[in-house]
């Protein structure tokens, strides 16, 4: 088609032929979003309808190859059915995002208002298809623990009341090793049972039912103690079953213990205590038992060969009726089923029957006095699961009231199907749902409402039962087996399905036998990724570059050693910190220190041990030639043989002993003085470097070869120094931005760090630093002095996560390396679902690479939850880009779905043609035209930038016509990203340092020959402030926000009348005498009056200002942000030196920001902590 002709179409066009062009067109990888969005509007009248030849529209391609601003324009512009399925699968737009791989477009169609609860053909919706293109849960039977329900008794915990599952936060904040293998939840309490044998409980205490001791009522759950062994070994518990009023626990040395009210005796103790407020053991029974259960009326134990019950025997108990005496006190053993033949493989307890299933497949229910078989061979049963049954109400007057529901029994097989025994319809039915795909289940429950279970891909259903259709005509009898009988439609009962939201990795769901409290325990989030690599410790390397740097001209060294001729400049504080004997002896001020009676390479040896904790006589194996030559110097100078004087007055006996001894001492004298190690042991001893000396004691050295004594190991202690110790010695104050100051020494900061070595050096300053300003707070400077000077973090073990993101930026500003990677590494551990969105951003600001690849995994694993929860929605554009294209390369099976280039697509050349001699704006918004004899559709905006500019004419215009204001053309994109932007950046320049004052900086490295307005570094405060977009030379009536200025107290009459003044500049030259009288402008048209209207909707303005700025979390008031930029801005300008600048003219202004509404003082409110 020539750019001449013009489309033969119309506004009802429905050309398939023009929607194979558009698909074709939009899967051209190499053409822009913008020529796209040209090149459909001007092909078709109703590009975004319009659908090819398989049923598919513009806007399912665009989101299919990714292309967020052809979606966006779609459906914001040309208004597409954001909702509308494809005739080939039933996808939507989110569907195929989502089957495609393209996150971004997935979280821009959610914010547009899409529907993520429609189903395709297959019935899933998007988030099912994330869940079955992600993990599937572990083989693991223990994980985290979500609740949901009415909560009325605080059987949950201390939460409210909520609609949809929640973590129960305090629990695993008290316990974070703790993992959940078991809960059960009643009516007044709850347990917990955790992979370690640990049961905790919450809720009412009357009674003891919680096992703690006390009968008062317990909001967080609290550890429940059991009594230790005769071996004094702790007791664990290994399944635990709850009733109403009582509690029984079986633990790891094979015995019951129970607590809680005993009005029906069941407690099972002799004799029967009216109620017991801890775990009390009931007598030993004298089969082995592996599981409890309990009803309101009884309790019950079992194992493979046996099956004991007891309490109130009315019916329940597998026992015959007494006259005499209607409890069973005790356990007693069941004897109506014969477990001598088989075993036991599932049992459950309701208040009024027990159901029990044996390894032959058959099906038991105790009930009414009777052992009822209601299945029979049924092999592959591995749980059954009971609700209702009917008490003998004879027995007690509190039987008469109790609900007689319909005894209803629930088995699972090993193949995921529910099998469904009803007392009004007795026969096993199979279970099937109204989906169009199979369910697997994996573990069920039953209450008052319905079936709860969990499927194998991790999802938690509610099952509605509907009742059976009863055939009323006599069919006749087939030749069909009875397998296929079992599997005919009529005979199966049809269950609907109510999915629970936010379960992805469910293991076991339980619930209060009403259905009004549920608990759900899934597997923790995947981590099935390595942890950040920590590079190995540089401080061996960084103290032995310190020792050989220093030279007698440099400013770091205070002391100098002088032994054999030879100078060695040194630190007191490093070499007195390993030397009792310099520690003592460097108390004086003295820059020179002589050591006679040393030899200087043995010396040189001794400080390169003390620095760096080795040294070359510590390593095993031939010497080096300079250690041969010392033992050839020490040789020849050891022959030498001194006169000697023999006194006359002794014997010739003791002169003969006195030489031998003599001469023994010389020969050892000799050996030691030509043996190195020997010379450095005995200067270890003399200058008291114990460790060296304990290291020293298994070397020797002999024939030039350095080797061990013993195969014995000497522990060497790493290389560390004390931050307290010799505190006399600090020559360094370190500033911080709260005020307080810490003490430090030069020598450790100037090793560890390049920026305290360069800002200690000469060559940076003239003079002398003795003091160095940090922007952060004490505790994070005392984190970095702690890393410096013992190279581990253990401090920070325990510390919050902004304290470590703190720590980060300042390690990311010194070019500390491995302190930063440690700091990640401690947040790679702290990665939750609710906090890894934030984790990635603040990663990719502030350049952690590891932690961001470890996010960027973490999300990638956890992708279905992040998007039920929309975690996405603040996420950065080009972050979130990112994050798409990670998931699309890491999905081995999402990145072989693309959408290839069509062969019959037009020519790039002819859609860059078209756009350029029909461009469209992605940015504008064009009004909604009524469309002759088609029924108007309805639209649901999200709020956005643009929508936040509409007036209050929109709102009160008719009815029957919807308006959408006309951008201006002259107004440029930028506009529309500087606020944003600028508020971003704000933002996480506050969230950097929080609660920080700042007033402090770095302190700048400044040249010695430079002046002092020549500033060679800045605080790191302000990086954010100059990535912000240069401020906007549009009209002033184009901008979103006004110039923000100091605020000034004024009343609330003067407020409103300078905001509603604040929407029209006019350009006043002078104060008039009479404002009533103001005259125009020459040649000006005269403006128009303020309107009641425009102040309701400047006032409207202004409160969504004052929302915008609260969601972003500021810590700082007004005030204090204002201080912020105005130092910002100073800072700014002597950067670029704009006062001394003529050949270009430099300014630094504010971004227009727009009126705020005045704040509301809220009192009570804590200060917040830095």
């Amino acid at each position: 088609m020539g750019l001449e002709e013009t489309p033969d179409c119309t506004d009802r066009c429905r050309s398939t032929q023009h929607g194979d062009i558009i698909t074709a067109a939009i899967s051209r990888r190499s053409v822009s979003d913008f020529d796209l969005c040209s090149y459909l509007n001007y092909i078709c009248t109703c590009c975004e309808s319009v659908k090819d030849s398989v049923g598919r529209t513009a806007l399912h391609v665009a989101a299919s190859c990714g292309r967020v601003n052809l979606v966006r324009w779609l459906v914001q512009n040309r208004h597409a059915n954001i909702n509308a399925k494809d005739d080939e699968s039933g996808f939507t737009a989110l569907h195929r995002s989502i089957f495609y791989g393209k996150i971004n477009v997935a979280v821009e169609l959610m914010k547009l208002g899409a529907n993520t609860t429609l189903l395709d053909s297959n019935s899933l919706t998007l988030l099912d298809h994330a869940m079955m293109d992600g993990f599937v849960p572990e083989s693991t039977n223990s994980g985290e623990l979500y609740v949901w329900g009415s909560n009325c008794n605080n059987s949950l915990g201390p939460q409210q009341s909520r609609s949809t599952p929640e973590l129960l936060d305090i629990f695993h904040k008290m316990y974070p090793e703790e993992l959940i293998c078991k809960v059960v939840v009643e009516k007044f309490h709850s347990m917990i049972v955790t992979s370690l044998g640990k049961v905790f409980s919450c809720g009412h205490g009357q009674g003891g039912r919680l096992g703690l001791g006390t009968q008062q009522t317990v909001i967080i759950p609290e550890m429940v103690n059991f009594p230790e062994t005769n071996h004094g070994e702790p007791i664990t518990c290994t399944d635990v079953a709850i009733s109403r009023d009582h509690s029984v626990f079986l633990c790891s040395d094979g015995n019951l213990y129970s607590c809680g009210v005993n009005t029906h005796r069941v407690l099972g103790l002799s004799p029967p205590p009216a109620q017991v407020l801890v775990p009390t053991q009931l007598k030993h029974l004298s089969q082995e038992v592996k599981y409890v259960c309990a009803g309101q009326y009884h309790s019950v134990a079992w194992g493979p060969e046996c099956l004991y019950t007891w309490g109130l025997n009315a019916g329940q108990l597998g026992h015959k009726m007494r006259t005499d005496d209607k409890y069973i006190s005790t356990p007693k053993a069941v004897r109506i089923l014969n477990f001598s033949e088989t075993q036991i493989v599932a049992v459950d307890s309701s208040d009024g029957a027990i159901s029990v299933c044996t390894k032959k497949g058959d099906i038991y229910v105790l009930h009414e006095y009777q052992c009822r078989k209601i299945a029979s061979r049924q092999l592959n049963v591995i749980q059954v699961s009971i609700f209702g049954g009917k008490l003998n109400t004879s027995l007690g007057k509190d039987l008469t009231g109790e609900p007689n529901r319909e005894l209803k029994v629930v088995a699972l097989t090993n193949t995921g199907n529910l099998l469904l025994w009803q007392e009004s319809d007795s026969q096993l039915c199979r279970c099937i749902y109204p989906l169009s795909r199979p369910i697997i289940v994996r573990q069920l429950s039953i209450n008052n409402n319905g079936l709860l279970f969990v499927t194998k891909d991790g999802e938690a259903f509610q099952g509605f039962i509907r009742p059976r259709k009863k055939r009323t005509a006599n069919i006749e009898k087939s030749d069909k087996s009875a397998f296929h009988k079992f599997l005919e439609r009529e005979d199966c009962i049809s269950v609907k399905l109510s999915k629970f939201p936010r379960i992805h990795r469910a293991i076991a769901i339980t619930s209060d036998v009403k259905g009004h409290d549920f608990c759900v325990i899934q597997a923790p989030p995947y981590k099935r990724f390595h942890a950040p690599e920590i590079i190995d410790s540089e401080m061996k390397q960084n103290m032995g570059a310190l020792l050989e740097e220093c030279h007698e001209n440099d400013d770091l060294h205070d002391v100098v050693f002088q032994v054999d001729h030879r100078y060695f400049p040194a630190h007191r504080y490093v070499v007195a910190s390993k030397s009792s004997h310099f520690e003592k002896l460097l108390n004086d001020e003295e820059k020179v220190v002589v050591l006679d009676g040393y030899n200087s390479l043995i010396f040189e040896q001794f400080l390169s041990y003390v620095y760096t904790g080795d040294c070359d006589l510590l390593k095993c194996g031939e010497c080096s030639d300079k250690f041969k030559s010392l033992c050839e110097r020490l040789k020849e100078t050891g022959e030498e043989v001194e006169s000697e004087q023999v006194d006359g007055k002794l014997s010739a006996f003791e002169v003969y002993n006195n030489k031998t001894k003599t001469n023994q001492k010389q020969d050892n004298k000799q050996n030691k003085i030509r043996n190195p190690v020997r010379m450095l042991h005995e200067m270890a001893k003399k200058l008291g470097c114990a460790d060296l000396c304990a290291i020293l004691s298994n070397y020797d050295m002999q024939k030039f070869v350095i080797k061990k004594k013993t195969k014995k190991e000497v522990a060497m202690r790493p290389l560390q120094f004390d931050k307290m110790a010799l505190s006399e010695l600090c020559d360094v104050t370190v500033k911080c931005a709260d005020g307080k100051e810490v003490r430090a020494h030069k020598c450790i900061l100037a090793a560890q760090s390049d920026y305290f070595n360069n800002l200690f050096s000469t060559r940076w300053r003239g003079t002398e630093t003795t003091t160095v300003t940090l922007p952060c707070s004490r505790s994070i400077v005392e984190a970095l002095l702690e890393y410096l000077y013992t190279d581990t973090l253990s401090y920070l073990n325990n510390k919050e996560q902004d304290h470590l993101f703190k720590l980060v930026i300042l390690a990311d500003q010194l070019f500390i390396t491995r302190l930063k990677e440690q700091c990640e590494y401690l947040l790679f551990r702290c990665l939750t679902l609710k906090n890894c969105v934030q984790f990635l951003s603040y990663a990719s600001i502030y350049n952690a690479e590891k932690l961001k690849f470890c996010c960027l995994k973490f999300i990638v694993s956890n992708i279905a939850p992040l998007l039920e929860l929309r975690m996405f929605d603040e996420l950065d554009e080009a972050l979130l880009k990112e994050l798409s294209d990670f998931y699309f390369e890491e999905k081995s099976e999402i990145c072989c779905r693309v959408i290839t280039p069509y062969s019959t697509a037009p020519l790039e050349e002819e859609i860059v043609s078209v756009s350029s001699a029909y461009p469209v704006s992605l940015l504008e918004v064009e009004k909604v035209v009524q469309k002759s004899g088609q029924k108007r559709r309805s639209r649901t905006h999200k709020s956005s930038l643009d929508a936040s500019q509409k007036s209050l004419k929109e709102d009160v215009c008719d009815d029957n016509v919807i308006q959408f204001p006309d951008s201006p053309s002259d107004v440029s994109c930028d506009v529309h990203h500087v606020v944003p932007n600028r508020l971003r950046a704000i933002k996480l320049a506050e969230e950097k340092i929080e609660c920080e004052d700042y007033s402090g900086e770095f302190t700048k490295l400044v040249s010695k020959n430079s002046g002092d307005g020549d500033v060679l570094g800045t605080s790191f405060e302000e990086f954010p402030l100059l990535n912000s977009p240069p401020t906007s030379s549009c009209h002033p009536k184009s901008h979103k926000f006004e110039t923000k200025h100091k605020i000034i107290k004024m009343s609330q009459k003067q407020r409103k009348r300078l905001s509603s003044e604040s929407n029209v500049e006019t350009p006043i030259s002078e104060s008039p005498k009479n404002p009533w009288k103001i005259a125009n402008d020459v040649g000006s048209p005269p403006s128009p009056g303020t309107s009641l209207s425009d102040i309701m909707s400047s006032e409207k303005k202004q409160k969504e200002n004052l929302v915008k700025i609260k969601s972003k979390l500021l810590i700082y008031t007004q005030v204090r942000l204002q201080q912020i930029e105005d130092k910002a801005i100073e800072d700014l300008i002597k950067f670029y030196n704009a006062e001394n600048v003529t050949d270009e003219f430099i300014t630094v202004e504010r971004v227009n920001m727009g009126a705020v509404a005045a704040p509301v003082w809220v009192q009570g409110n804590k200060k917040l902590e830095s």
